[in-house]
């Protein structure tokens, strides 16, 4: 499979499978903000055999997801508001569960789709050789459980995995290209994976785009609306107890770092 795409790719080289591997391996990582304080489940891939390989399909096909509604930054939502008027209601809508509810077979499809119908220029790599190293990066990766059991996941994307967030913003574009088909799209309407903004007249109008509405937060943004202009700060949610990672844990120090730098970014920006 990577000798037939080496062959077809001039520029980009995926690397010869060589050395020692071993299966993923599942862990999860606490939400503090959440009653309860359920685990979220990540599944390590990078003792993969196909780790490298599906890193250097995300860096392929990310130019391909469609620009559409989707957000790169916290920075980008907060300049919709500042230019927006505040003349509708604002709410926010979550997709629960989401990495786990994207269908993967689908969203291959999807991006055969994007890649090879869209009128941009194909890859070199044939359909057919594209779909099959997706498939063996993300339904035949297998992972250990906490138990030393074997398992792999055959459907979802699993948060860990170098192509979820690339399969979730697919799949998303592609959900979004459906609906606006056939119902009306908001003044603002706005995405950040699975965050959604939305401005509507009526709350009926929200109930027609989603099940339910959520709280007015949007990649930790507060949004107030105010006469003249949408005011922001940071949001944290009634669950919150102000619980970050601890100074004195055993992980890298770059993860301590990245804690205490990106809450000053967000009082500034947000």
């Amino acid at each position: 499979m990577i000798t037939r795409a080496n062959k077809l790719q001039q520029e980009i080289k995926f690397p010869k499978i060589i050395g020692d591997f071993r299966p993923g391996y599942c862990y999860g990582t606490v939400k503090t903000h959440k009653p309860g304080n359920p685990l979220r489940p990540i599944i390590s891939q990078m003792t993969l055999p196909t780790y490298r390989m599906a890193k250097i399909l995300n860096n392929i096909l990310t130019p391909f997801i469609p620009i559409g509604y989707s957000l790169k930054s916290a920075a980008e939502f907060i300049d919709i508001l500042r230019t927006s008027d505040p003349d509708e209601d604002i709410g926010s809508l979550d997709v629960e569960s989401f990495f786990n509810h994207v269908p993967a077979q689908e969203t291959i499809e999807i991006i055969l789709d994007y890649v090879y119908r869209s009128g941009r220029i194909p890859l070199q790599i044939p359909e057919r050789l594209l779909s099959e190293m997706l498939e063996v990066c993300t339904m035949e990766a297998p992972f250990l459980s906490n138990r030393g059991e074997l398992f792999r996941q055959v459907d979802g994307v699993a948060m860990g995995s170098p192509l979820g967030v690339l399969f979730a913003n697919m799949y998303m574009a592609a959900v979004e290209t459906r609906t606006f088909n056939s119902h009306h799209r908001p003044r603002i309407y706005a995405r950040y994976i699975d965050d959604i903004l939305i401005s509507v007249r009526e709350s009926s109008d929200t109930r027609k785009l989603a099940d339910a509405l959520k709280a007015n937060s949007v990649l930790d943004i507060l949004v107030e609306k105010k006469e003249d202009h949408y005011a922001t700060s940071v949001f944290t949610k009634d669950a919150n107890v102000g619980r970050c990672l601890n100074a004195r844990g055993e992980c890298p120090h770059s993860y301590k770092r990245s804690v205490v730098g990106a809450n000053v970014r967000r009082a500034f920006s947000h």
